[in-house]
């Protein structure tokens, strides 16, 4: 942990030294957050998960992939990705580009540090409002995970002025609106701040 040497994880390690046919003991529970696909896979869905916040929408894309396979009417879905250079840190980017090839996603991404001007998911998301202002009216839930201290701060900053925008109201009543849009469960969150 402190840097010097090789740190060995807790968990990952009893595992590693483990034989075929061992037996683990665990417990299953059943997810208490809200934090998941919605039941009906034909609500449109928008992701935004820079980093390792990719991680909880691999499962998303997985689950959809199988639904599509079983022939189940999957509604549109849009992911922001973000991280900063697609030569370094595009974590998964051959499984999310077949994902959008095989029509299960719409691929967006954002690469903060592959050009002289920084480009975050908020600002790809901004690029993106009309498509994601109709997946709003059609009854998309908006998933987003990651940073809480400043991208989730930003994002429902760009969710509430293009809410101003697309209704005609003022930023303050577009904050009123963006609450309600959280309360009622559309707008869905795993942050963290570090």
């Amino acid at each position: 942990r402190a840097g010097r040497g090789t740190y060995h994880g807790v968990c990952s390690t009893q595992l590693s030294r483990l034989s075929e046919g061992n037996i683990v003991q665990a417990v299953v529970q059943p997810p208490s957050s809200p934090f998941r696909l919605p039941e009906d896979p034909s609500v449109p869905i928008v992701m935004i998960g820079p980093g390792t916040g990719l991680a909880p929408f691999r499962g998303f894309i997985q689950a959809r992939r199988a639904l599509k396979t079983d022939g189940a009417d999957l509604g549109e879905a849009m992911l922001f990705f973000g991280c900063r250079h697609p030569d370094q840190d595009f974590i998964y980017e051959e499984e999310l580009k077949a994902a959008e090839a095989d029509g299960v996603i719409a691929l967006h991404t954002a690469f903060s540090r592959a050009q002289a001007e920084r480009v975050y998911v908020q600002d790809v998301l901004r690029q993106q409002q009309a498509q994601v202002w109709r997946l709003i009216e059609d009854g998309a839930i908006i998933y987003v995970c990651g940073d809480g201290a400043s991208m989730e701060p930003d994002v429902r900053r760009t969710l509430t002025k293009l809410y101003a925008e697309q209704a005609d109201v003022s930023f303050a009543e577009a904050e009123v609106w963006m609450e309600e849009f959280a309360a009622s469960g559309r707008y869905v969150l795993d942050v963290w701040a570090g």
